[in-house]
Formats: C-alpha cells, structure tokens, sequence
C-alpha cells in the first residue's frame, strides 16, 4: 500500500510560521482518525523557496521521499503550484481567511493543501506542538542570549518588512510605524513603560523608521546568532508583544501567552491584509487589535 493512503499528508509550503500552522491542522486530522501523519515537501525542491524547516520538530510525522510527493513547478516569482502525481483524495483549503469545520470530514490517504491559519485547526495537539517548538535545541551562545533576554523585562516589537516590500504596490500591506507608536503609547497607558526589543528580517530600514520614536530601542540584529528556532522564543521572551501581520509573529506571541501566571499584553494589527480581511478566526479573544495603518 501507497504510504500516503493509509494516512493524512500535510503539503507543506511558506516560511516557518505557514509551515507551523498546515502542520497543526495536519497532525489534528490524522489524531482524530488514529492514523500516521506525513509531510509532503515538495514546495522546497523549487528553487527560490524558503527551507523545510517543520521536520526539524519532535511529531509523529514522517516526510515522505520524492517518489512519494507531489509535484511542485512553480508559475511566476511569487507562485509555486502543486501537481498530484496520482489519483487521490485532497481537502483544498477554500477560503483562507476563515475557519472551515469540513475539514473534520476527511479521510485517510487525503491531502490537504491550504494555510490553516488558525488555531481552530488544532486544538487536540496545540500544546505539544508549542512543547515541541520550545524543546528545539539551542546553542550554549543562544541560551544565553535567551537567558538575558529572560531577565530583561521588556516589550517585544515586531515589524515585518523584507519579502512583504517585493510584491506590487497595490498589494503591500504592512503593519505601519504609526500602528507601532499607538501600540507603545497604549502599553504605557496600561503600565507597561519598558524598553522596547526590536525583531525585523530588515533591521536597519526599521531603526531608520522608529528614528523619531521616543522609545528605548533594543534591536536584536539578524546576524545570525539565533536560530530560526530561537529567534521565536526569543520573540516570546518579554513582557508584552506589539505583532506584525505576520504568522511568525503570530507563532511568537503563541509562545509568549502561554505563561498562564501573567498572561501578557500581545496587540495585533487590524485588518491583516490589503483587502481588509481581519482575519478574526487567527486573532485570539484575548489579544487587543489597532488599526495597522
């Protein structure tokens, strides 16, 4: 029997926080069903693709080989399009701004293809799949840095710039420097008056920005000192999180709220996307939304 029919096979594509989510839906589907759990990577055997960064975590998932896989061609610089190479069944995500319950009526040997960007997808396996990210190994290096990181109490600040500025203009959305500055004036406004640590993938475009802010600015350079991994709990590590409208940012602030002890500030920006899509099944209840323009 064909490895991937007796089981549910999550087509993995995007950078790590996409990666993240169709994985959880994944792993929630072939739970339910009390069946194995496999990975489809072709999307990163396309040339220009970010790195299969998923199988790295401890999950009972395998990923299959290339005689296994899909094919995946990719269209134009911002597209990869994935071929089944054989017949079978496969559960194509509809609408990627809300939460589909259909999913709950797959089957073994279906694929599901989609970004699943909600925690709604996986709520069964949410918890070991936080303890999973959180026992990625560090280097003695990294756990320092975390470490002050940890006795530093500050606000984490995220603002994605990078691959979000290489579409067209009229599809650029990012989360504004003026939604950062109402972010940080209302952290005070609650008594959270801290310095501000400053993750981006374009650190100097961003200091250049946050120029004018009065704020004490901490901005942790993409040096390559942390791991993609650790970069994330080094996100998670203050005290309150200012998001992007950025699934990695979404994954970090996962990890930071789950210190039930002193639940954090996390705010994030409304709406997500330049067609306005709120995305109101991604955002938590607890979280505090501002207008990210």
């Amino acid at each position: 029997m064909n490895s991937r029919r007796d089981g549910i096979t999550g087509y993995i594509a995007g950078g790590l926080g996409n990666q993240l989510f169709i994985l959880g839906a994944a792993w929630e589907q072939a739970e339910r069903l009390g069946c194995p759990l496999y990975l489809d990577a072709s999307h990163f055997r396309v040339e220009g693709t970010r790195g299969f960064e998923v199988d790295a975590l401890a999950t009972p998932a395998r990923t299959l080989d290339p005689s296994e896989s899909w094919r995946s061609l990719r269209l134009n610089s911002e597209r990869v399009l994935p071929f089944p190479n054989r017949l079978g069944r496969i559960y194509l995500e509809r609408d990627a701004d809300r939460y589909a319950d259909t999913i709950d009526q797959v089957r073994p040997g279906t694929t599901l293809v989609g970004y699943f960007q909600s925690r709604r997808y996986f709520p069964t396996v949410a918890p070991r799949l936080i303890d999973a990210m959180l026992a990625m190994p560090e280097t003695e290096a990294e756990s320092s840095i975390l470490a002050r990181m940890r006795a530093e109490p500050a606000i984490t600040l995220h603002l994605r710039r990078g691959d979000y500025l290489a579409v067209p203009t009229a599809r650029q959305f990012i989360a504004s420097v003026d939604y950062a500055k109402r972010a940080l004036a209302l952290t005070r406004d609650l008594g959270l008056d801290l310095p501000v640590r400053v993750f981006s993938d374009s650190v100097d475009l961003v200091r250049d920005e946050l120029a004018g802010v009065d704020a004490q600015f901490d901005f942790v350079a993409d040096d390559g000192s942390l791991s993609i991994w650790s970069t994330l709990k080094a996100m998670s590590e203050g005290t309150a999180m200012i998001m992007s409208n950025s699934s990695f940012s979404w994954w970090a602030a996962t990890l930071m709220a789950r210190r039930p002890e002193k639940p954090p500030v996390i705010i994030g920006p409304r709406p997500w996307t330049s067609s306005g899509t709120a995305k109101a099944d991604l955002l938590e209840a607890g979280w505090i939304t501002l207008d990210a323009r």
